[in-house]
């Protein structure tokens, strides 16, 4: 017997797709041999261990410093008595040559030297996921030390269950922190009230499309789907919301427009009504918020979350006079689930920041929308490539970051696939990165 890591439901050995989340258990990482109280305790028994661990190596490394610095000042004082420097001044010419020693302090024009110090500073990857057919998908950045990366793609996938055709997944060793993006989702809802043709001949009609979920608030989409990957919760408590940026929002809006402004033509053919079929239109249903969570488990551990759920649902009355058909629908699309999991306080404090720069640079790829071409339109595409907690914007020729108001300088070192970024002014990862200027 198995256990899904995801949602902690009990597995046969032979099962690959967990029959309670939909999650592949086919990998070491997706399953466990303990159930989820007992996998909680081996982690926890694992952290103790390495704090231990890490308070001892702290102290050597602090007497090993202190060594070092006493060297280096008898060092430097011995010299500065002789006359020289431990650490020549260095120059830069006016061609951009190396720099040389202060010989040539004349001829060339001098640089101030840059210390090199990171320690408030955080480092991200920044990495292009691609597909098995060697599709370039997404670029995403993410903290260096959640290096546990997930992706899947499917672009034959119909069904309206699990609709997403592209997931990314971030972790660190331990399961306890956990980025995730998934593509656009559409779920159609229809209720006959009256003629002779029921949803399931609608459903085989659309080939399994019609979803029998009917979206009503992101908040209640939110709640089934925490309840989904959390079944030991106790307790779901949603904290506080924060608004987009006022560009995220307007897009967001045109792409309502568009939508119904073309909706007349569309959404018979969509459910498969007659095409003599009228709609009258109810409501427009909108939430582009980023939204908090903490959820209490029954072993008393709390998670912390948050998530960014774009989403628009359209609601219409339809009555066809030929076929004698009549009902409501509702058209909804969940643009994108982008979603931050902690499993302490501390750990939620520590990576928060990541979530801003994760949700905000987040880039799909013109590859990915020429593959879903039909389903995703060009206002669909300028909103995902949007930043919707964007603070500041950094660029350096084609790198862009953009990053939260906390986030005083941000370095890019392209070959290392890696990125600095910092809330100290005087903070300086190296000369192998390239600084990004402020927008």
């Amino acid at each position: 017997m198995k256990y899904c890591k995801k949602c902690g439901m009990l597995l046969e050995d032979n099962m690959e797709i967990c029959i309670g989340c939909g999650s592949d258990v086919t990998k070491k990482d997706t399953y466990t041999r303990y159930p989820e109280q007992m996998q909680e305790k081996i982690e926890l028994e694992k952290k103790e261990a390495g704090k231990r661990n890490l308070a001892v190596l702290a102290i050597v490394l602090i007497f090993v410093v202190m060594l070092l610095l006493i060297g280096i000042f008898v060092a430097q004082t011995y010299i500065n008595e002789s006359g020289k420097s431990l650490f020549p001044k260095i120059t830069a010419d006016k061609s951009g040559d190396k720099n040389k020693e202060n010989g040539d302090a004349n001829e060339n024009k001098p640089e101030k030297n840059r210390e090199i110090k990171d320690e408030l500073g955080a480092y991200y990857k920044i990495k292009t996921i691609e597909d098995e057919e060697g599709h370039k998908i997404m670029t995403a950045v993410f903290p260096e030390d959640l290096s546990n990366l997930d992706h899947s793609i499917n672009l034959e996938r119909e069904s309206q269950i699990y609709p997403a055709i592209f997931s990314f997944v971030a972790t660190n060793e331990d399961n306890t922190t956990q980025l995730t993006f998934t593509s656009p989702q559409h779920y159609q809802y229809i209720i006959m009230t009256e003629g002779e043709i029921g949803p399931v001949d609608i459903q085989e009609k659309l080939d399994g499309r019609i979803s029998f979920y009917d979206f009503s608030t992101v908040e209640d989409y939110l709640m089934e789907i925490i309840k989904q990957a959390y079944p030991s919760a106790k307790k779901i408590e949603e904290m506080d919301s924060i608004d987009p940026s006022a560009e995220v929002s307007k897009k967001l809006d045109d792409i309502i427009k568009s939508y119904e402004d073309g909706a007349d033509k569309e959404l018979a053919g969509l459910f498969g009504l007659p095409e003599t079929t009228k709609f009258t239109h109810n409501n427009t249903y909108k939430s582009d918020k980023i939204l908090n969570y903490r959820i209490l488990t029954k072993e008393d551990h709390a998670v912390s979350c948050k998530f960014y759920v774009p989403v628009f649902c359209e609601r219409y009355d339809y009555k066809d006079d030929e076929s004698g058909l009549a009902g409501q629908l509702s058209d909804t699309y969940i643009l994108s689930v982008t979603s931050f999991e902690a499993g302490s306080d501390e750990l939620y404090d520590w990576y928060e920041n990541a979530f801003e720069l994760f949700v905000d640079n987040i880039k799909l790829t013109d590859e990915f929308f020429a593959l879903n071409s039909g389903r995703l339109n060009k206002e669909f595409e300028d909103f995902l490539n949007s930043a919707p907690a964007v603070g500041k914007s950094f660029k350096n020729g084609e790198h862009v970051i953009n990053s939260g108001e906390k986030v005083e300088q941000v370095f890019i070192a392209p070959e290392k696939e890696l990125i600095f970024a910092t809330p100290d002014a005087d903070e300086y990862p190296g000369d192998d990165y390239i600084q990004l200027e402020v927008q």
